[in-house]
């Protein structure tokens, strides 16, 4: 009788260390997985770093659309490349270590909006302090377009949506943001990003966010120390919409016919796109 009882309590003892091993693999899973991910949103893949700056030793390179789980945020906003975001820890299959999160995107790239780039899923507090807000315009009482310069070669546009915290504090969540294509050598870079074109397009939905390209001419008279100017042709060269569900701005196909506003000190002109 006494053996059958030693056995049966050394059956419950490996019973109770195999269930007290499989809780704490599982716990341990458990708490990997609910990391959150990210990928790679840059077509020559992000460099690991071994802590959080430019100057620190790389250690591997996560390719484009790899997934990465977030480890830890460095809480210092850093400016790289014309981009601000945090240095992010984070774990991959190409290693450990620090990566910049101008690169990253929270939504795998494949399933991102059209022509969004790795501002998107991006929240803050604060003012971004390296970029410039150049335009804004209040679609509704939470939801922004904002335009924002970071240098000559880099101009953003914001899909904001504001959250009011508490009495002190806004967080404003970038719904999708997209990088605005200028030529360099082009010397009125903010006249033409407008904000202004808000009519229908040939679709119907109205158009928040146009580049333009617009000609000039010099009438003759002076205004002061200025040439009065005329708009003789105005063209559209990009143009988009807000997505159904206001979540991100929708590339308009057909640019032709799209009329426009552009503020001029003296008057409001208006032209009808090429």
């Amino acid at each position: 009788m006494d053996r059958v009882y030693l056995a049966c309590g050394g059956h419950m003892v490996r019973f109770l260390k195999y269930v007290s091993v499989t809780f704490c693999l599982t716990f341990l899973l458990g708490c990997f997985s609910n990391y959150q991910s990210a990928y790679v949103n840059n077509g020559a893949g992000l460099r690991i770093r071994s802590a959080p700056k430019l100057s620190s030793e790389k250690t591997g390179t996560v390719p484009y659309k790899g997934e990465v789980k977030i480890l830890e945020k460095d809480q210092r906003l850093t400016h790289i490349d014309g981009f601000e975001n945090y240095w992010y820890k984070i774990k991959s299959e190409d290693g450990e270590g620090w990566v910049f999160g101008g690169y990253l995107s929270f939504k795998h790239p494949d399933f991102l909006p059209p022509g969004s780039n790795s501002y998107t899923g991006l929240v803050y507090h604060h003012p971004i302090q390296s970029l410039k807000l150049i335009r804004s315009h209040m679609i509704n009482e939470s939801l922004f377009l904002n335009i924002y310069q970071a240098d000559p070669k880099h101009i953003f546009a914001f899909l904001e949506r504001k959250n009011q915290i508490s009495e002190n504090m806004v967080e404003w969540r970038i719904l999708h943001a997209i990088t605005l294509e200028i030529p360099q050598k082009d010397e009125e870079i903010l006249n033409r990003v407008s904000a202004q074109c808000y009519t229908p397009g040939p679709n119907g939905k109205e158009i928040i966010l146009a580049i333009l390209k617009i000609q000039m001419r010099k009438t003759g008279v002076t205004i002061g120390n200025h040439y009065e100017l005329a708009l003789d042709k105005l063209k559209v060269r990009k143009a988009w919409t807000l997505s159904e569900d206001e979540s991100f701005l929708q590339p308009v196909l057909k640019t032709k016919g799209i009329e426009c506003t552009i503020f001029d000190p003296g008057n409001q002109l208006k032209a009808i796109s090429e």
